[in-house]
């Protein structure tokens, strides 16, 4: 008792997923939960998106109670997304726990299983910039769209109104409202998997990606257009911000705290060394 569970490896890191996905989700019905989309729509899309929307159709759908159609957004199609995939044996384990009291369950089933198919059981996405401004204190926000605008406060409004009109966020204790950064998002772990170090790998592998390739997202040719610096952000959950924090995340008090989906959030950044490029 009390010892801690031995961590997952990553054992198959997406295939990387660039900019231009949309053509390969042209079938994908927002409004639909993974595991209600058309044969011919699960066939047409990369696995490894399929994978990453399974976790989040169990976690954000299923769990959170997020709807659909708020939970698959315009910017999957230019993110890049990782997944975590277990081995089967660390998947078994991880069902055997869970169904350790159903005294019902049928083991024959076990020999139907593919015991060499990994499961994918944690994912995360970079969205690359640009961003919708910095969401407002107290903001309550559904399907990204701000939906209590009446109930801010006039400096509230008032910066919101600024920052619209100008087309240049706000400043936070963290940010100075210009500078170029990357987010990551759609943090999710499945229950049974959680405790074992796979958020924080799924975040340190993304992290350590973009510093190996700082110019991915950038536009331009031979050096001109945006640049990032190393700024990572990230709108994270209140019940998650120690799972940030661990991975090296600082919460940036200035954005204060607001909700999306009707879950409370905050702000966090972390600034990491870009490689050079050759």
């Amino acid at each position: 008792m009390g010892s801690q569970p031995t961590p997952l490896p990553l054992t198959a890191i997406t295939t990387l997923l660039p900019p231009g996905l949309s053509s390969s989700l042209s079938l994908w019905n927002g409004r639909l939960a993974p595991s209600l989309q058309s044969p011919s729509t699960l066939l047409s899309v990369p696995k490894t998106f399929l994978d990453a929307m399974t976790v989040r159709e169990a976690v954000f759908i299923r769990e959170q109670q997020i709807p659909a159609e708020n939970e698959f957004d315009v910017n999957d199609a230019r993110c890049v997304h990782f997944v975590c995939y277990a081995s089967s044996s660390d998947a078994d384990d991880a069902d055997d726990d869970a169904d350790a009291d159903d005294d019902d369950a049928d083991a024959e089933d076990d020999d139907d299983d593919d015991d060499d198919e990994p499961r994918p059981v944690g994912t995360v996405r970079i969205v690359p910039f640009p961003h919708a401004p910095h969401p407002v204190k107290g903001g309550r926000y559904l399907g990204d769209e701000l939906v209590n605008h009446d109930e801010l406060d006039g400096e509230t409004v008032k910066a919101l109104e600024v920052a619209e009109e100008s087309g240049r966020d706000r400043k936070t204790s963290l940010h100075d409202g210009e500078e170029t950064y990357l987010k990551l998002g759609r943090l999710a772990v499945l229950p049974e998997f959680r405790g074992r170090g796979v958020a924080n790998q799924l975040i340190q592998k993304a992290v350590e990606w973009m510093r190996e390739h700082p110019q991915y997202f950038c536009t331009g040719v031979k050096g001109d257009g945006l640049k990032w610096h190393g700024l990572f952000c990230v709108h994270a959950q209140v019940s998650a911000m120690n799972v940030w924090k661990r991975a090296g995340f600082v919460i940036d008090e200035e954005m204060g705290r607001w909700w999306e989906e009707g879950i409370e959030h905050v702000g966090m950044w972390r600034r990491v060394e870009v490689k050079p490029q050759v």
